[in-house]
């Protein structure tokens, strides 16, 4: 798995810090009634609270340990350049520039400067990379 584009974020979110604080309190009460219920010879009551405070606290570690490093993924969206292309109509003239906001195909944007035409948007596209061969 790659590691570009996530962010690791170090904390301890609000509600599983409340929710451990709780389950960690009831755990406790419950081991303190198990033990309570050993001493005073009710084992099969002992049992029952000492199983609900030791699931508790395995409730806990399992919560602490999946909120400890939390990944924020953002998404890899590459940078590419965009350019128009523009041609005269009347004499065949070509240029590329960069693309403008309100660009649009078939649009008549700016003077000839070769005659009296207008250059007229043919073509939008991302500029290619060029490929460096290797034999």
């Amino acid at each position: 798995m790659s590691s570009e584009g996530a962010i690791p974020s170090v904390g301890f979110p609000w509600g599983t810090f409340i929710a451990v604080i709780v389950i960690g309190a009831f755990s406790l009460l419950s081991l303190y009634l198990g033990f309570e219920a050993i001493a005073s010879g009710r084992t099969e009551d002992a049992n029952y609270y000492i199983l609900l405070g030791s699931t508790g606290f395995a409730a806990m570690g399992y919560m602490i340990f999946r909120s400890r490093v939390t990944t924020v993924r953002k998404p890899l969206i590459p940078r590419v350049e965009v350019v128009t292309t523009l041609e005269c109509p009347k004499c065949g003239f070509k240029k590329v520039r960069g693309f403008k906001r309100g660009d649009y195909v078939f649009k008549e944007d700016e003077p000839c400067p070769n005659c009296d035409g207008v250059l007229t948007i043919t073509r939008i596209h991302r500029r290619e990379k060029k490929r460096s061969r290797r034999w």
